[in-house]
């Protein structure tokens, strides 16, 4: 028999659940494309970068719900469709989390591919824990706060080992190197050069 999907409640009822974060962001200071792995949903970096963004996301619904004047792709961040050194900049707000972990060096290599020499990769993302006693996700509360607007809203996903170090690592690993670090008490950014 079928599972039936389960509510939101009962979401929340298995969820290690942390406090609201405040995140402050601006644009993305380039003079061509940034590409946004995952960039459905809210589209933060649409919202901020417009037309200068190509938001990729799989899942067609999370795109389509997005409103700003990116460029919207359906496509698998572990198989970019794009040629070698097609980026000025790329971005991941809050995508990382989604993702399995044995599928993220994939992710951060096919990154790394498709931004030009010299350009940056910005992750904005959560530190989450492996386990938290019988809890099964993870849920992160945020204020977004842009020079014109502010948007509050909340990402949750399953339990797993992240954090600002084991990202920055499999980046490093993927031929990044990282130039800046900023960890918060739940939350970090990684400015990360090809």
């Amino acid at each position: 028999m079928p599972r039936r999907p389960m509510s939101q409640e009962e979401y929340l009822a298995q969820a290690l659940m942390v406090e609201q974060q405040t995140i402050e962001i601006k644009s993305i200071i380039t003079d061509g494309f940034i590409l946004d792995l995952g960039g459905g949903g809210e589209g933060i970096i649409g919202k901020l970068n417009g037309m200068q963004v190509v938001a990729i996301d799989k899942r067609s619904e999370e795109l389509e719900e997005t409103d700003n004047d990116a460029l919207k792709v359906v496509m698998d961040a572990t198989d970019l469709k794009f040629l070698d050194n097609s980026f000025t900049a790329a971005t991941a707000f809050y995508t990382l989390m989604y993702i399995p972990n044995d599928q993220i060096p994939k992710v951060l290599a096919e990154a790394h591919r498709v931004l030009r020499p010299g350009a940056r990769l910005h992750i904005w993302d959560a530190d989450i824990p492996e386990k938290s006693g019988d809890k099964k996700h993870f849920v992160i509360p945020l204020k977004i706060v842009m020079p014109d607007e502010t948007v509050e809203t909340g990402y949750g996903s399953s339990l797993k080992k992240q954090s600002a170090q084991t990202l920055r690592e499999l980046a490093e690993d993927a031929g990044f190197k990282t130039v800046k670090v900023e960890d918060r008490e739940h939350t970090f950014y990684l400015e990360l050069e090809k």
